[in-house]
């Protein structure tokens, strides 16, 4: 029989009873604790670190991965999923591993539209049925526009003067020339009419309350996608249905419990009933719209997997959200296996699909989504530019969590770093948009060269040779919330490089394949939590984006959500939305010859001279000695 013991969780003094068997990582999950674990808890990320204050374990670690520093040993660090527990464990779970506070970006560029929803009511007096009965039910029906009522919805029209003595409200849905009934409600309802607006994010969920009459937004709501208990990518969570018995299930109930959590903060705070919820839009990458909707995401990894491209309605009741119970849902169509609904969505809100001008759309994030076109045309393509921009594989990295230094500019004379941290708080470590800044700023001063090495010829305490190669100290002990040095080094650089010139070479093979250059292009759009953080002029010195001289440069900030909005307020915008994705042409960058050429020109600070035309010359004047 296998051991239990009592894990306590400080500093939240949570605890739970679990087998020997059980890593530290479960354990926490179970407690309904959320740590840092951007690989899923396979032990190859190293961020999942806790201290045991008290107990033994067992702790799987291999030192040659480098995963802890030897200090971190030697102060009881360990990595939570490779640890079991040998007895009852106090452990502590330090500031740098807490998944909470989180920027989430929820506000949205929404345009101002006449709502035309797919929901309607219809109100019927109690005397159109005192007489005649049947030839009224049959007038109702033509009011309404259905052949035929559900039999519940007859009998309760039948018995209405009796039931409902003030009359009574008929709930329809109107889409693609089908027409539904979803429900009869008693008296006069049609003022009271909502829907909600998803955006199913990797990391964050976003929803919108709205008014369906008005199409105002009536509040916003966010929260972690609580499918972060098995794994910060998607594919560790499409590992995790495949290799766990109820995978599928348990992941897609993650993020249906994480929307209705965010139901239920809206529909308390602004005094909704649930079942006042009529119809939901959803918008979310390829992969978190098949594992919301519980469709198998294992063939999406396979590079020549093909998708319908079609949107993807749901019944609210089987999938088990608390909205009405009739309700359908409605996910914004994917193209490709990493091009999904939520980019659709930014398109949407962009309004590219409706200009003559050549427009570039560009969403920042663990996978960098890229589209060019005008109204006719659209050729989108992704780069996985890997989690550096969230953290991973960057000493000090961290998501856009309270503490993290989000903006960084440093002193040319002193070569010391100011710094703005999220939350006012001490920095515990440094998020994309502040890592961005940093890299621009070390190689404005001339610290770092075209290749990301840090220049050793500064008279400067705050560079050093440190376990990964030269570093630079941004932030010293004495000023962190983890009482250590914030630094980056020559190994974090060279990630991040990694993941710009991934993201440049995408809209470079975008720019190649159309025959245009960075001159032709009139408009771009930056859009995604990330985006709105980002410094343009930071982006374009490193060469994370190319220098686009004459376009005029627009933040959108959280489209997908304002996506979902738009097909929720009007049926109109649905129809934009499948016309885009059949117009829309994908690029797959493993398969295209021009990739890696595109890639390694990217592959140094800030890139081609085409792409740069004014900054690429600007930085070969920079004094580095």
């Amino acid at each position: 029989m296998k051991e239990k013991f009592t894990i306590v969780f400080q500093p939240y003094g949570r605890r739970i009873t679990v087998s020997e068997d059980t890593n530290l990582l479960e354990a926490a999950r179970s407690a309904g604790i959320t740590l840092r674990s951007v690989c899923g808890g396979k032990g190859g990320c190293g961020k999942c670190k806790i201290i045991i204050q008290k107990g033994e374990v067992q702790f799987n670690y291999d030192p040659k991965e480098k995963l802890l520093t030897d200090e971190e040993l030697n102060d009881g660090y360990v990595l939570a999923c490779l640890s079991f527990p040998k007895s009852d464990c106090e452990v502590f779970i330090p500031p740098e591993t807490r998944l909470e506070g989180q920027k989430i970006q929820m506000e949205a560029k929404i345009p101002k539209i006449i709502p035309e929803p797919v929901v309607k009511k219809v109100f019927v007096k109690p005397t159109q049925l005192e007489e005649r009965a049947g030839n009224q039910l049959e007038k109702i029906l033509h009011l309404v526009g259905v052949e035929s009522f559900p039999s519940h919805v007859e009998e309760k029209l039948k018995a209405m003067p009796t039931c409902c003595p003030e009359g009574a409200t008929i709930v329809i849905r109107r889409y693609k020339g089908e027409v539904e009934v979803l429900g009869l409600e008693e008296g006069n309802t049609t003022d009271r009419l909502f829907g909600l607006a998803v955006d199913i994010g990797t990391t964050k969920v976003v929803a919108y309350l709205v008014d369906l009459i008005t199409g105002e937004v009536l509040g916003y709501e966010s929260s972690y996608n609580k499918q972060l208990m098995y794994g910060e990518d998607v594919v560790s969570r499409i590992g995790y249905t495949m290799e766990k018995e109820d995978g599928r299930k348990k992941v897609q109930k993650a993020v249906v419990d994480t929307i209705n959590e965010l139901i239920s903060r809206l529909t308390s705070k602004h005094q909704v009933g649930k079942d006042e919820i009529v119809d939901v839009c959803a918008a979310g990458n390829t992969v978190m719209t098949y594992l919301f909707a519980g469709i198998d995401a294992s063939p999406l990894l396979d590079p020549g997997a093909k998708i319908p491209v079609n949107s993807i309605t749901l019944d609210s009741k089987s999938v088990g959200l608390y909205v009405h119970e009739s309700a359908k849902i409605y996910c914004l169509p994917c193209v490709s296996r990493f091009f999904g609904g939520d980019a659709i969505g930014d398109i949407l809100v962009s309004g590219m699909h409706k200009s003559p001008k050549i427009s570039l759309l560009v969403d920042i994030g663990t996978n960098v989504e890229a589209v060019l076109g005008c109204e006719s045309w659209f050729v989108t393509t992704t780069a996985a530019a890997g989690p550096a921009f969230e953290g991973w594989g960057i000493r000090f990295g961290t998501r856009a969590i309270e503490g993290a230094i989000d903006h960084v500019k440093i002193d040319p004379v002193t070569l010391k770093a100011e710094y703005t941290v999220i939350g006012d708080a001490k920095p515990k470590g440094i998020c994309g948009s502040g890592l961005i800044d940093l890299l621009s700023e070390m190689f404005r001063n001339g610290m770092v060269d075209s290749l990301g090495k840090i220049n050793t010829e500064l008279k400067t305490p705050l560079i050093r040779e440190g376990i990964d190669g030269y570093e630079y100290v941004v932030v010293p002990a004495e000023e962190t919330a983890i009482e250590k040095d914030i630094v980056i080094t020559e190994k974090d650089i060279a990630n991040l490089i990694d993941s710009k010139a991934a993201a440049c070479s995408a809209i470079g093979i975008l720019l190649k394949k159309m025959r245009l250059s960075v001159y032709d292009v009139e408009q771009v759009f930056i859009c995604g939590a990330f985006g709105n953080y980002l410094d343009v002029n930071s982006a374009i010195a490193i060469g994370l984006i190319p220098e686009f001289p004459n376009a005029r440069i627009t933040y959108l900030g959280n489209g997908s959500v304002a996506g979902a909005y738009l097909t929720l307020v009007s049926a109109k915008y649905r129809y934009e939305a499948e016309e885009i994705a059949k117009l829309t042409t994908y690029f797959d960058l493993l398969k295209d010859p021009d990739f890696m050429d595109e890639y390694t020109a990217a592959y140094f600070l800030p890139g081609k001279k085409e792409l740069f035309p004014t900054w690429w010359a600007a930085s070969r004047k920079i004094k580095r000695s």
